[in-house]
This record gives C-alpha cells, structure tokens and sequence, in this order.
C-alpha cells in the first residue's frame, strides 16, 4: 500500500509541475548548438538521427543558422511538435558556450529578466529587439547563459 500511495503521490507532483509549468506561459523555444561548421554539424545529426533542415533565418558570409527537427523530410520537421535545434557559427577561436545554449520563449521579457535577478541569477545582454523578437541574455546561478525571447503582435 506504501508503495501505491508513493505512486500516485509521484504522479500528482508530476501533473503538478506540467500544469505550472504550462501555467507560466513559458516554454522551450529550441535549443542552440554552436559549431565552427554549421553545414557539416547539420549534416551530421539529420543523418544520425533522422532529423531535417527547416529553415535558415541568417545565412551572412560569417554567421549562419540552420534550424533542423525530427522528421525524415524537411515537411514533416517543419511540422513537427518537439522542440528545434539552431546550430549556428562559433568562430574558431571562441570557447565552447560563449552563447547561450537554451532558449526560453516567455511572455513577459521585463518580468522574466526580473525573476532571474531575483532568483540570483544575472542579466548578461539588456533586452533589445529585431523586428518582432525581444530578446535577452542571463545567466543562471551556476554561470549557464540563457536567451530570454518574447514575440510581440
């Protein structure tokens, strides 16, 4: 019976934590891979596993980003619900994590940067805007840099 009780006790934080979670309004945007070469680094995990090119949004002679996700064709990743992976240029000489790794989609970029500060987390980048993104850099209490991102409209 302690076992059961233990179960459905799990069970219940579980749901618990989804609903807050989900009650928030925040949510994982994707998640950032840097790579010297992002074409190959593309390649790479399409063919590992079985994901697929949805888009480029920058594509300059010295940075780009390609955006894959599961699915064996680029319409079934487009489609997809899981979240994405962006890999983007790392220029050589640049240390591994010198840009955020996890990207937070939030409702509220003032609140959210405010509740880092207040959770003792730091604001690396104030919040600046590109067409119809806000975005910001913190960091959380172990030094992990985050982009904060709100769409506006």
């Amino acid at each position: 019976m302690r076992l059961v009780n233990a179960a459905v006790a799990a069970c219940v934080l579980a749901a618990t934590t989804v609903a807050m979670a989900q009650e928030s309004g925040i949510r994982v945007r994707s998640i950032r891979v840097l790579a010297t070469d992002p074409v190959a680094i593309a390649a790479f995990y399409e063919k590992a596993f079985g994901m697929s090119e949805t888009r480029r949004p920058v594509e300059t002679p010295t940075f780009v980003e390609i955006v894959i996700n599961s699915g064996s064709t680029a319409e079934l990743a487009r489609t997809a619900t899981t979240t994405p992976i962006v890999i983007a240029t790392r220029a050589a000489d640049a240390p591994a994590g010198a840009m955020a790794s996890l990207i937070l989609q939030v409702p509220n970029l003032d609140d959210a940067i405010a509740a880092v500060k207040a959770n003792g987390g730091t604001l690396v980048r104030p919040a600046s805007a590109t067409g119809s993104l806000s975005f910001a850099f913190v960091k959380d209490p172990d030094g992990n840099q985050i982009e904060l991102i709100m769409t506006q409209g």
